[in-house]
């Protein structure tokens, strides 16, 4: 069913607390695929990189619209013992998933190994992140951009990034690169539909 986003904003609002949970958010996710002329302002994308754009915030959940150039990748990351919901709206993305054999970090001497993921998450693909030994990397290696939508629950402002060369865990603060629409630093903005 086409919603608009403000439609799915309502949606999870109305998710008791107690009820945000994998299979619920799930459902959700699964559920609804979103009008793209309501989605088109929160979608900001920068050169060989990906952007975080805020479309909603409270103290259960964030959803943000993730733009994807192409060839850009997340750094391996856990979401801070929260849930993470991963859907696909455009282009498709590459998920791999990692295992740590030294515990979550942050710190030195952290050894990952990979853990499965999918190679090809096209359009409509639903992905979990849960705990925090959910690790897991992102990435566009495809010619095309593409889009993802994120809930989170709880928010959360710095997660644990990994370098698999130095073997090292580090806290990073998270930022969003435009808030409800609007640019957090528009000297950073390459717009495309």
């Amino acid at each position: 069913m086409l919603v608009a986003v403000e439609g799915i904003v309502e949606t999870l609002r109305g998710v008791p607390a107690p009820r945000f949970q994998p299979e619920e958010i799930c459902k959700v996710l699964r559920g609804f695929n979103v009008r793209p002329d309501t989605l088109q302002r929160y979608l900001h994308f920068a050169p060989r990189r990906y952007t975080r754009n805020l479309i909603y915030r409270d103290d259960l959940f964030e959803l943000i619209a993730l733009c994807w150039d192409a060839g850009s990748a997340s750094p391996i990351h856990n979401h801070s013992n929260q849930l993470c919901w991963l859907a696909v709206h455009k282009g498709a993305l590459r998920l791999e998933n990692f295992d740590t054999l030294d515990g979550p970090g942050p710190g030195d001497r952290i050894r990952l190994v990979p853990a499965g993921g999918l190679d090809y998450a096209k359009v409509g693909c639903v992905d979990l992140q849960q705990g925090d030994a959910a690790i897991h990397r992102v990435s566009n290696p495809f010619p095309e951009r593409a889009v993802s939508l994120h809930v989170y629950s709880r928010p959360y402002d710095t997660c644990i990034a990994y370098d698999q060369e130095t073997h090292t865990a580090r806290e990073i603060r998270l930022s969003y690169h435009s808030v409800g629409g609007v640019l957090v630093d528009p000297r950073r903005e390459e717009r495309v539909s």
